[in-house]
């Protein structure tokens, strides 16, 4: 790898130059890298001392904010006091929370600040902000986990996306210019019908990229469609960069099938960027501690719990602008804190289970998650794409976009084991599609619940 990068730099010296030039934050950032990497050889302490002083920082900073300012009134919090093992006493931030309450939780004198929105699997827009802090140890974060997944500086990147805000950046000559200097080429995953697959396809040989990154349900679709036709590609040359949707465990096994490189998962949100990354282990990502706290709470109790799925929940230490503290993301995952086999002292996210939202309430009462219904489909031949949506409490759809080897049978096959949870009394239908709608951002939700939990299982404990 090194001897690529020293070819990479031999061709293209000038083209680093201009890169390194246009970035308005590369000494920032370079400061950053380097104090974050050696936290991982620092001796043991050395990584909760600098989360603490990060958090103290934050805090004292985000008094600021007309919001937490009156939080902290409240609560009689002493930022300059606070430890890790306090961050319970703060309350949690929520979407509502930001969608109610975005102007105070602002901080008025913030450097640099840039808006930005996320869609979310809803939707309706979040709107925060962000600073020049922020984004560079956003840039920083990124590198590292890109550096886990085997990337170097001048890599060929294809880049298999769909986020709006990114595809307006590569807009225009500015946008073609700004893809020829990073060495990359972007490919829109809101277009992936058959005959763009294979002009993708083509491009990417081509091209020849050292990396793919991707929504997980975008790279899957393009495997199975290249298996379907007996495509082997040869490309990349180094790895895959699963990112924004979760990657169940068929989705990678068929990946690397077809492709001559392995998977690294990522985890992260436009909110927060890159939470935390697979190394070369495959043993759960390691969050990137020096920029991020992550807990896991029961959602139902807020309770603080360990070794078991919970709903994930972030502080990030490196945003000044709209303080991100105790996030409620949305997300469930299983953290782990046992050393990994690679070495690094940085926690790690075990796996993330799903959305919260995706737990499914049964006509008998009984709370499902969503992943049960994923399972059936793990290794199944005939179904390209599936969205299981729950309508009401007794009324599921399945949509399949059938592929080779569909057949009556296996829709029989299939209901069984939907049945198996959902019971012979519920509504059931299968309907078949050529296209699974997608979310505002391109991503697919494989399992979608319309029946609100908490409001009816409350109902139904005052009964």
């Amino acid at each position: 790898m090194s001897t690529r990068f020293e070819d990479f730099l031999a061709q293209n010296r000038w083209k680093c130059r201009i890169v390194d030039r246009w970035s308005p934050y590369r000494r920032a950032v370079a400061r950053a890298y380097r104090e974050e990497r050696a936290l991982e050889t620092a001796e043991a302490g050395r990584l909760q001392e600098f989360q603490t002083s990060r958090l103290r920082s934050l805090l004292i900073n985000s008094v600021k904010s007309p919001y937490y300012g009156s939080v902290f009134r409240e609560r009689r919090i002493r930022p300059e006091e606070f430890t890790l093992a306090d961050l319970p006493r703060l309350p949690f931030l929520t979407k509502d929370i930001l969608r109610q309450h975005g102007e105070r939780l602002r901080i008025p004198d913030a450097e640099a600040v840039m808006e930005n929105f996320s869609g979310g699997s809803t939707g309706i827009p979040v709107r925060f902000w962000q600073d020049r802090r922020y984004r560079v140890h956003m840039s920083v974060t990124t590198r590292i986990a890109n550096e886990r997944a085997g990337a170097f500086p001048g890599a060929r990147v294809a880049k298999l996306w769909g986020a709006p805000q990114d595809r307006r950046q590569i807009e225009g000559w500015k946008g073609r210019a700004k893809l020829w200097l990073l060495n990359m080429r972007y490919y829109d995953t809101f277009d992936m019908g058959p005959e763009r697959m294979l002009a993708y396809h083509r491009s990417m040989e081509e091209f020849q990229p050292d990396i793919i990154q991707a929504y997980a349900s975008s790279i899957h679709l393009l495997a199975r469609f290249l298996r379907e036709r007996g495509i082997r590609p040869t490309y990349p040359r180094v790895s895959i960069i699963s990112s924004a949707e979760k990657l169940f465990p068929h989705m990678r096994a068929e990946i690397e099938e077809v492709f001559p490189a392995p998977v690294y998962d990522r985890y992260g949100s436009r909110e927060v960027s890159a939470i935390a990354a697979e190394c070369s282990r495959h043993a759960g990502l390691h969050i990137h501690a020096p920029a991020y706290l992550v807990e896991t709470i029961d959602a139902a109790t807020g309770r603080n719990i360990e070794g078991e799925p919970g709903e994930l929940v972030i502080t990030v230490l490196n945003n000044y602008a709209m303080p991100f503290i105790r996030y409620r993301i949305g997300d469930v995952g299983v953290l782990d804190g046992s050393p990994c086999p690679c070495g690094s002292p940085f926690p790690r996210i075990r796996e993330i289970v799903g959305r919260s939202s995706d737990n499914f309430l049964m006509p008998d009462g009984r709370i499902v998650h969503g992943e049960y219904f994923t399972h059936i489909f793990y290794g199944m031949d005939g179904v390209g794409q599936f969205q299981f949506v729950q309508e009401a409490l007794d009324d599921f759809t399945l949509r399949i976009v059938p592929s080779a080897g569909y057949s009556s049978e296996l829709a029989a096959r299939i209901e069984r084991e939907v049945r198996n949870m959902v019971g012979e009394q519920a509504r059931f239908r299968i309907e078949l599609s050529t296209d699974i709608p997608k979310t505002a951002s391109g991503k697919y939700r494989f399992t979608l619940s319309n029946v609100d939990i908490g409001r009816m299982t409350q109902a139904g404990s005052q009964r």
